[in-house]
């Protein structure tokens, strides 16, 4: 639910007046809408001049069994138990986001008590407002990333489902990431990860009016880099043996397929999901990429194109990112690969192994869709290091004795 700017209230031009505004909520029964001889039960939400809101509470009774001025059914009805206690329940939701609004200093209206109410866009509750704001961004980022925004909600739900703005501190963003390395057992480059995020859609909050506790330059990150885990290329050939052999399960094949054919072109599962074989029938194809969504064209190289063609099926049938991360990790433990392989180190083999033959830093970061060189630059690092490492190979050629 998007509200206007004048449902809106900044700190800086907060008015005493208008936020202390008394909301109205009245049960009532619609008689002009039956079903099955029974009426349904709305809410209204009314603040002197302003225009009410109603809510359908999906509620339904006989009309000889409702008390109007009690608006409650009556003790004589059969289900007058169960309906009184959830409209009492209504009821508390309503008084306790009025009592959020009243201490936070915030303006509240009808519509804005409405949205608040349905969980639509909360300007109380960090969970219930980062749920809402996840559909805003599908314009702005790829499915993958929305995917990595659902994930995070739904840890926050876990952790703590109700978090009003006004309790939300930078004690409590520690207590999140003792939660997410304790219980969650996540690496730190997932937690800061997951932590930018979180700090993303606060700033969007800010943005919104909501007054934060904490400024959110004192909100450390961390490193969201870490070590990019990429398949060797002996650990590469392993796997495209396995592809092309008689043995390979089916399932194990066509998920096989699919992450092979990405650590031969660096692209992202996204892309990979978003493309269909008849895409792919000529040696060049397009994809959009995730930052900028405009159009990229590449070309297969010939051993996607023997990829392609081994599995007919590849393209046509998809999967879930999830199950294909999980069936990747049973596939490397099958072939003895003991790293923590997931699609996208695909994309990081593709990277890694071009730079080792010979391939331009340059010509590296136009076929990943990097819009910065300092993005592709991680990859020159990985390769400079395990470079270093091997600078220790002379010292087993030569052994010097030590001096008696």
């Amino acid at each position: 639910m998007i509200l206007t700017n004048s449902d809106r209230i900044f700190d800086t031009q907060l008015n005493t007046q208008r936020y202390r505004v008394s909301m109205k909520t009245t049960f009532y029964l619609r008689t002009d809408n039956m079903i099955q001889g029974k009426n349904p039960i709305y809410l209204r939400i009314s603040g002197n001049s302003m225009p009410s809101e109603r809510i359908h509470t999906y509620i339904y009774v006989d009309e000889k069994n409702w008390h109007s001025k009690k608006q409650r059914v009556f003790e004589n009805c059969q289900e007058h138990i169960d309906i009184n206690l959830i409209l009492m329940n209504i009821e508390a939701k309503l008084t306790q986001i009025q009592t959020f609004y009243r201490l936070a200093e915030l303006s509240l209206t009808p519509k804005i008590l409405r949205a608040e109410y349905e969980d639509k866009l909360s300007r109380v509750n960090f969970v219930a407002f980062f749920k809402a704001a996840i559909p805003e961004q599908k314009m702005k980022v790829g499915e993958e990333r929305l995917e990595r925004y659902e994930t995070i909600y739904h840890k926050l739900k876990e952790f703590q489902p109700v978090i009003a703005f006004k309790d939300l501190d930078l004690k409590w963003i520690e207590k999140f990431k003792a939660h997410l390395r304790d219980n969650l057992k996540n690496q730190d480059t997932t937690i800061a990860s997951n932590i930018a995020i979180v700090k993303k859609f606060l700033g969007i909050a800010k943005k919104e009016g909501i007054k934060l506790q904490f400024e959110l330059d004192d909100l450390e990150v961390g490193s969201t880099k870490g070590n990019r885990t990429y398949l060797l290329a002996s650990e590469l050939q392993k796997c495209l043996n396995f592809y092309f052999s008689e043995f390979i399960n089916p399932s194990y094949k066509l998920i096989l397929g699919y992450f092979l054919f990405s650590c031969m072109n660096g692209l992202r599962i996204s892309n990979v999901q978003g493309l269909k074989r008849t895409d792919l029938m000529s040696n060049d194809f397009s994809i959009i990429l995730v930052k900028g969504n405009h159009d990229k064209n590449m070309i297969l190289n010939k051993t996607a194109r023997r990829i392609l063609e081994h599995e007919p099926r590849l393209f046509e049938q998809k999967f879930a990112n999830q199950h294909l991360n999980d069936e990747i990790k049973k596939i490397m433990s099958v072939l003895g690969i003991n790293k923590k392989v997931t699609f996208h180190v695909a994309r990081h083999t593709f990277a890694t192994l071009f730079l080792k033959a010979g391939g331009k830093i340059e010509m590296l970061k136009m076929l990943l869709g990097h819009s910065s060189i300092v993005q592709t630059m991680i990859y020159v690092h990985i390769v400079q290091a395990e470079a270093n490492e091997e600078m220790f190979l002379l010292d087993d050629l030569f052994k010097i004795k030590a001096a008696v």
